[in-house]
């Protein structure tokens, strides 16, 4: 059987013009997770990001750590969902329904909390599915199906005894668990919240899916003995 090894990118750049950059922090996170893999010998015979800089960053410098690293391929199916597209589509509805939130919209880009706040209602109405007007809005059940092929061409196309290594974000693999554990949508989204960076879920094929076997270890993290280097966003 195959074994699928998802790491979460580092620290991405809350609060900038390009969140999609990795953090010092993240860049970081990433070099340890790297150096992590090899001293406990989970270097992938299969290397995969998204197309996402801060998957494909994350990915770079950790295989940078491995004295001989497979070829990095790009699988966007591994992407995250749109973030800004989801705002977009339907934060107007979210502060109509929260006037105290409405107060403060201000300050929804840059204060983690109420981001979170924004974010968690943003998120129930997606898996509802309410309708909106954004043309960049890709569905939940679109997003869900998308991964899951994804996941699938892994177990199928590829040989059933090789290392798989993907780094991903947090939807991503917070769909992969959820599949595996067979979990419901809304717990698929709790998952999401709590995925660290740069942590590693290991899962194993089975005939018909995956099995989990661990999740968001971050051994690596805390063998820095920084507790800065601990982060969710």
């Amino acid at each position: 059987m195959s074994q699928l090894l998802l790491i979460r990118h580092g620290q991405a750049s809350f609060g900038t013009d390009n969140y999609d950059l990795l953090s010092p922090t993240g860049e970081r996170q990433a070099r340890l997770v790297g150096h992590h893999m090899a001293a406990a010998g989970l270097i992938p015979d299969i290397l995969l990001a998204g197309s996402l800089a801060r998957q494909q960053k994350t990915a770079t410098l950790a295989a940078n750590a491995w004295t001989q690293p497979p070829a990095l391929r790009t699988d966007p199916a591994f992407n995250e969902y749109d973030a800004d597209a989801l705002f977009a589509a339907y934060l107007p509805r979210v502060l109509d329904e929260d006037t105290a939130l409405a107060a403060q919209r201000d300050g929804i880009s840059a204060d983690r909390r109420l981001f979170q706040k924004a974010f968690e209602q943003v998120m129930g109405h997606w898996l509802a599915g309410t309708s909106h007007e954004h043309p960049r809005c890709e569905s939940w059940v679109d997003f869900r199906a998308r991964v899951g092929a994804a996941l699938a061409r892994l177990r199928d196309e590829l040989p059933r005894d090789c290392r798989i290594g993907v780094f991903s974000s947090g939807g991503p693999i917070a769909v992969a668990i959820s599949a595996a554990m067979a979990a419901s949508d809304d717990k698929t989204i709790e998952l999401n919240w709590s995925i660290y960076n740069a942590s590693i879920s290991d899962l194993r094929s089975t005939r018909s899916g995956w099995r989990l076997l661990g999740f968001n270890d971050i051994s690596a993290l805390h063998g820095a003995g920084d507790p800065a280097l601990v982060t969710f966003r």
